[in-house]
């Protein structure tokens, strides 16, 4: 570790207190040197944590749990997940869990609307082009009295034959 780093806790120190240290053999340096190295290691994983939150950066290890968190399931013909407690294990999750359909997940649940995200998700299991199309609005209904809507279609009047 470079001399600038060890002493940043102790650069923070007014004048005063650096001079008054430097008369005593500065035994407040050494004490905040030794602080400093604790804080290195927290700011570290502090930073290894951040990573972890988002699935792009994460590491391995981390994938299967925030799959669990945004309810992705692996395919039951691939097997069960295994437990993280062994290196095989972790190969075999990594395998049942790629972190590609992981980050789809949470992209399929971040998506408005359901019709783009049917369009997107059989383009993505399928490979081919896909085009929803929402029937509900192209049928023909009749329609209730206390909630009359101008705009949407009709029935033919089969009784007017002037406008058949």
């Amino acid at each position: 570790m470079n001399e600038l780093k060890q002493d940043r806790l102790y650069e923070l120190l007014p004048t005063f207190y650096r001079m008054r240290d430097a008369e005593q053999g500065e035994p407040l340096k050494a004490l905040l040197r030794v602080i400093s190295e604790q804080v290195d290691l927290v700011e570290e994983d502090i930073d290894r944590l951040y990573e972890n939150w988002f699935i792009e950066t994460c590491e391995d290890w981390v994938v299967p749990y925030i799959g669990d968190l945004v309810g992705y399931e692996p395919v039951h013909e691939a097997g069960e997940p295994s437990s993280l407690d062994t290196p095989e294990g972790w190969q075999r999750n990594k395998i049942l869990i790629p972190r590609r359909e992981v980050a789809n997940t949470i992209r399929y649940r971040r998506r408005k609307g359901t019709l783009a995200l049917l369009e997107q998700l059989a383009n993505d299991v399928a490979g081919w082009p896909a085009r929803a199309v929402e029937y509900y609005t192209l049928l023909g209904w009749t329609q209730a009295l206390n909630h009359l809507r101008p705009d949407r279609g009709r029935t033919a009047d089969l009784r007017n034959s002037s406008a058949l």
